[in-house]
């Protein structure tokens, strides 16, 4: 039969551990491990499993490195891999550059902005991720008419000056 989980929590740990779960920037995964740990005084690790909704090794992993590190240990760990090539910092200047460009009246397709970051910066991205990382923190921008048909017709620039004139009045 195999050995419980059964954890005592020290003042000091119970202290820790509530300032962890009411601290406003604890992630979402910390958060339900910090919830293992409480539930794992009082219930059993199948229990708990069923409780959280995760796998019962799941819960003997967080409940056997909270044993092993304390309740430092269930913070998460950091990411492996590469570091990420386009950086907040990176966003923020290209949707500033991009703001001073259309108060001028500069328009910008993909491309150019690639190209720019990576002449400005030295940070070399597919010009479809950066649209797509701007579109993730809501900069949006129109794409460019290639249109000269209000040139040509007398009557639409009649009526475009008219919705103009209706617009500030």
């Amino acid at each position: 039969m195999a050995r419980g989980y059964r954890i005592r929590l020290t003042a000091e740990q119970r202290a820790e551990w509530a300032r962890r779960w009411w601290a406003p920037g604890t992630p979402p995964a910390e958060r339900e491990r910090l919830e293992m740990v409480r539930l794992a005084a009082r219930h059993s690790v199948p229990w708990i499993a069923a409780q959280v909704g995760r796998h019962e090794q799941t819960v003997r992993r967080v409940v056997t490195r909270f044993l092993g590190q304390g309740v430092p240990g269930l913070a998460d760990r950091p990411r492996t891999g590469r570091p990420a090539t386009l950086t907040a910092a990176h966003l923020a200047a290209g949707a500033a550059h991009l703001d001073a460009a259309a108060a001028r009246g500069e328009t910008w397709t993909s491309p150019r902005r690639a190209a720019w970051l990576a002449e400005t910066h030295g940070v070399r991205v597919n010009h479809e991720y950066l649209g797509a990382r701007l579109r993730a923190r809501t900069y949006r921008w129109k794409r460019t008419k290639r249109s000269v048909r209000h040139k040509a017709a007398p009557t639409l620039q009649a009526q475009a000056k008219a919705a103009l004139e209706g617009l500030t009045s």
